[in-house]
């Protein structure tokens, strides 16, 4: 996408009169109600990153490195 049309997006997706804001609104609003799918799709994904034995925890993370040794966690050697 240019810079053009990346900033004409977002300025669409502030524009309260929009179809961008509106879909953004609902995509928000389905993700904020636990009875919805998106709300659940959005807790696993979130689940699954944040769980070390999920190959989502590793891609989830700048570079694919496994920061869990790292940030002081886990085994000392």
């Amino acid at each position: 996408m240019s810079d053009k049309a990346n900033r004409d997006h977002h300025a669409n997706q502030m524009n309260p009169n929009s179809a961008a804001h509106q879909a953004r609104m609902d995509h928000h609003a389905d993700q904020t109600n636990p009875g919805s799918d998106a709300h659940k799709a959005a807790a696993d994904n979130r689940s699954n990153q944040m769980n070390p034995n999920n190959p989502a925890f590793t891609s989830s993370r700048q570079g694919g490195e496994d920061q869990s040794h790292s940030a002081g966690k886990g085994d000392k050697k």
